[in-house]
Order: C-alpha cells, then structure tokens, then sequence
C-alpha cells in the first residue's frame, strides 16, 4: 500500500510543479489537455525539465501518436487539486487557476529559483506552440491532399 501512497502524492507533486512552470511563463495561456500536444512537448523539452517531474514519466508511440502514459493522471491531479479548470470534453485546454505567488513557492520547493521555473516553463511552452504549428500544418496538408 506504501507505494500506491507514494504514487497518488507523486502525481499531485508533478500536477504543481507543471502548472507553477506554466503559470510562471504565460500570461493566462491555456494548458493543452488534447491531441498529445503536451505530450510531445514534454517529451521535446525532457532534458530541461527538474527532477521531480521528469522521474517516472515515460513515453510511447500509440495509434494517436506519442503519448506520456503518466500525463493523463496529472493532469486529473492538477484539477482534483483545483490547480486547473475542470475540463469539458469539447476543450481542448484548461485555464491554470495557480497563482503566481504560489506558483514561485511551488517552483523553491522543488529547488529551482523563478527564473530558473519561468525559464523552464518558457522552453516548455515553446515546444507547446511549435507542437501546435506542426499540427496544423499536417492538417491543412492533409485536407489539400
């Protein structure tokens, strides 16, 4: 049972510790919960994010694409814990709910200064659009097609 308990505290962990990155780094952005659009972009961006959210998560190419088999359950986390909206099945993304102040005691807490969290988030984000932008080209690809 100590394992479990360890699991269950290792996903809200991980669930503030990506919404606190977010949040230092956007300005009301929304966090993609679709089409393996954080997926990817944490899989991109793996090297540069701290420890305590890159141990155990791990990736795999399933029939939609690379998926982190973790993400689903810290996302789920981040809302259980009110730190995102609750998203509806027709959102694509939720709001990040986190404050910025909570954000940077999150961010000391897992040993990283803000700037070093903002810095992070802003590597993360980048993927994020750059995961978009592929995406929607491969979807006007494939209706010209």
């Amino acid at each position: 049972m100590q394992l479990e308990g360890t699991h269950m505290s290792g996903r809200y962990d991980k669930a503030e510790l990506l919404t606190a990155l977010w949040r230092l780094s956007t300005d009301d952005e929304r966090l993609p919960t679709s089409h393996g659009i954080l997926d990817r972009a944490l899989n991109e961006c793996l090297d540069a994010l701290p420890n305590p959210l890159k141990e155990g998560l791990s990736f795999g190419v399933t029939g939609v694409g690379l998926r982190c088999f973790e993400l689903p359950d810290i996302l789920l986390a981040a809302q259980e814990a009110m730190l995102t909206s609750e998203p509806n099945p027709t959102y694509l993304s939720s709001i990040v709910t986190l404050d910025e102040g909570r954000a940077r005691q999150i961010a000391i807490a897992n040993g990283l200064t803000s700037a070093q969290a903002r810095d992070i988030g802003s590597r993360l984000l980048e993927k994020v659009h750059q995961v978009k932008e592929r995406l929607s080209d491969q979807l006007s690809e494939r209706s010209v097609a």
